[in-house]
Formats: structure tokens, sequence, C-alpha cells
């Protein structure tokens, strides 16, 4: 079967593109997909694409808008591709002409602390992963706060002007003014990489394991090991350094779910999902919410004494009467295996995997019990996205910027009053 999220095509005048189904499109800020809204420019965009008839039929068959033994000629395979797309059921991405798509051939620009920033053409984040992106689309005043911020040596300018392939004059002026331009026109963006750090200490009792419990919270940080160094496999983003905190307020409205789920015409399984979330007592809003944030929505039963967990933020209550996303004990031992190395959590890890919003900072568990039976609905973390700031106590901040959690892990909603 032909996987849609990793097709390219090409255009006849050379132009690469990156088809998605409609519920996979990334969200990505400096990234637009083709506006191809009306009937012309959707049957134009298709007819110019270099594809043979096989490869229609595929998509159709892909998209679940054929059978697969269906017979249809090249006019009509053309025709519901073109429904497809001004359906924005197919949605196409332009990577440029055809070009140099390794990132490690565009320019990098180290900072202080082991920071680098590496700039690169906004469509490479179609085809490569980044964990921490900033972008400044149609933001003219933060790209020439960003640049200055900078403080670009020449060489540096010309290495940026140069490496990007931007048009500017000689002078230093007229260059940083062509890196502000491309920012704001969403051409490039830089992606950020740490080298690894060492956890400064902390005051304070051990982490305890997950699996003891514990009617209290129990910190994710650091042990007080002097000279303790993250593990290798440990993400570099911003999530796991202790001197930095998330900002709610930046962030509280940008977190998205890139699942796309229409309440009117929901597949058997969402829909028997929907059902059952309901009969947990879940309003409209919160089961579209499930819907969601995930798939492969299943039935999976729960006895009195059972053991829930949800990762928080230390200090922060939790509402169980809001608390759909939890943990039982397998998706809890699951995320542990994954995260939870040499006694540390790797915090960003747990937020990448888990798709946590930027108000949790998994820095806490808190442990629920089950007081009666119970049917709880598993499923399927999906991807999310936010934009999110990072600030530290000494006034630094990182800025704005795109963030993508791959989700991947599990979780449980359950009726709320079968806990406490």
């Amino acid at each position: 079967m032909l996987a849609l999220h990793k097709l390219f095509v090409q255009g006849i005048y050379g132009q690469l593109y990156r088809l998605y189904r409609w519920y996979e499109r990334p969200i990505l800020g400096p990234i637009q997909p083709e506006s191809l809204s009306d009937q012309w420019a959707a049957s134009e965009f298709v007819r110019r694409l270099r594809m043979e008839h096989a490869d229609w039929l595929q998509v159709l068959h892909d998209m679940d808008a054929i059978t697969a033994n269906s017979q249809r000629s090249l006019y009509y395979s053309q025709k519901d591709v073109t429904n497809l797309v001004l359906q924005e059921r197919l949605i196409a991405y332009s990577l440029g002409h055809l070009g140099v798509y390794n990132m490690g051939d565009y320019p990098i620009i180290n900072a202080p602390q082991g920071v680098k920033y590496h700039f690169i053409l906004a469509s490479l984040l179609l085809v490569s992963e980044a964990d921490e992106v900033k972008s400044f689309r149609n933001e003219w005043q933060q790209a020439a706060a960003f640049i200055e911020a900078l403080a670009l040596t020449d060489e540096q300018l010309e290495q940026l002007i140069s490496g990007l392939n931007l048009r500017a004059g000689p002078n230093r002026a007229d260059r940083i003014k062509s890196l502000q331009i491309a920012f704001a026109m969403g051409e490039i963006a830089v992606v950020i990489t740490r080298d690894s750090v060492v956890v400064p200490k902390r005051k304070g009792p051990e982490d305890l394991p997950a699996e003891y419990y514990s009617p209290k919270p129990y910190t994710l940080g650091p042990h007080e090991e002097p000279g303790y160094v993250p593990p290798e496999n440990r993400h570099s983003g911003l999530h796991n350094q202790a001197a930095l905190a998330p900002d709610f307020n930046t962030s509280a409205e940008s977190f998205k779910t890139t699942r796309q789920v229409d309440m009117k015409n929901l597949s058997p399984e969402d829909d028997a999902a929907a059902e059952a979330l309901d009969d947990q007592g879940w309003n409209k809003d919160k089961v579209k919410q499930v819907l969601k944030s995930g798939n492969n929505f299943t039935e999976t039963p729960f006895n009195p004494g059972d053991k829930l967990y949800g990762f928080n933020t230390t200090g922060r209550p939790r509402n169980l009467d809001n608390s759909a996303y939890l943990l039982d004990e397998a998706s809890m031992d699951d995320v542990k295996s994954k995260y939870f190395k040499q006694g540390h959590w790797d915090k960003e890890g747990v937020k990448d995997y888990l798709a946590l919003p930027c108000f949790n900072q998994a820095s806490t568990i808190d442990v629920m019990a089950v007081t009666k039976p119970a049917t709880g609905i598993q499923s399927t973390i999906g991807k999310a996205t936010e934009l999110l700031r990072y600030d530290g106590a000494d006034g630094y901040t990182t800025g704005t910027m795109g963030k993508i959690m791959g989700g991947g892990g599990t979780q449980i909603t359950l009726d709320t009053s079968a806990l406490k």
C-alpha cells in the first residue's frame, strides 16, 4: 500500500511536492500547503504532476476512493484526485525545485553554552525531524530581534547568505535585511540543538520509582549525585533543563493535535469509542478532544485497587473531573522502560511520547486508585504541536518556538467517578 505521508512527486517544471492525507498533514509555522481551493488550480496542479496512471490509481485506492481492482481511465482517475484535493482530503506541500535536501549542507552558527543554530530552508522541515525550531513567518520585528541578538560577525553573515542562497547587497545592513525578509516570508527556519550538559545539583529527596505508590506526588527531578552526566539517549530539548520553565501564557491556545475528526462522519471504530466515552459521562467537547488525541481505540477492564498514573507539574493540583488522559500499569511501565534511565527521568522524552502540553512539565506523577469495576478506553497517542517559550530565572528566554511531539504512547480514559 502506498504511504502517502512519504510520497514525493515531481511537477513538469522540476518542482518537488510531498503529499499528505488530510489528517497526517504537518503543522509547521513557516510552511504552508499549496493553495488549491478552486477547480482550475486543483486540476492544473494534478495535471502537471509527473505520475503514471497506475500511480493515480494507487493514490485513490490508498485514500479509500476506489477498490483494488477498479478499472477507470486516466481522465477519471485525475478527476477523482482533483476532487480529493478540492475537498482538502489530499494536501500538497512544495519543497521547491530539486536541489540539496541534506541538512548537513546548510550553515550552523555556534552560540554560548553549547547551543547551535542550524539555518535551513523551511521546506527541509518536511523531510527532517527536529525537536526545536524557530521560525518567524509574518513576524518582522521578532525576526529582526532574533538576528540582532545573535550578534553575527561579518564572516557569519556571509556564511548564512551564501549557504542559504539568499540575494543581498555587499554591505552588512543589506545582508541582515535579506535574512529578516527570508524569515518573515517563511523561506527559512532555524533548528536548535544543544550539547549534553551536566544537570545542576538540587537539594531534596531522591526520585521515587514509579511502581511505588505514594499518596503524595513525587518529583522527577535529577538526583543530587555530583558530576552526573545525562545518558546519551537523552533528548537535547529544553524540557530537561531544570533552570528553564515553559511559559504557559505563550502557548495556552497553541496546543493542537494533528488528527482531524468529523463528529458527523465517524468511522465505526471512532463511533464505538465516542459512544463508550459518552457512557462514561464526558461531554461532547471532551469526547471529540479524546478522539482527536489518538487512535486504535479499544476497551480494557479495571478492578478496584488497580492503579492509574498521570504526569503533572509539581505543585499543580489534578482535577479528576477533567483527567481524560491517564496511564495504567502497562503503559506506565512502557514509558519508564524508555525514559527512566540510570535513576533519572528524561522529561523531554516523556513529553514527546505522551504529547504533553506546555503546562505539564512532567516533573511529578499523580497516582490514582480504581474504586469500583469499570471499563476504560485505551488508545494510541497521536502527534501534537504547540508554540511555546522557555524562560530562565536570570531573564534568559528562548523566544517563541514551534514544537512537534510524535506521540506513540498509550493512554487510558476512564469514568472519573471510579477513581480517587
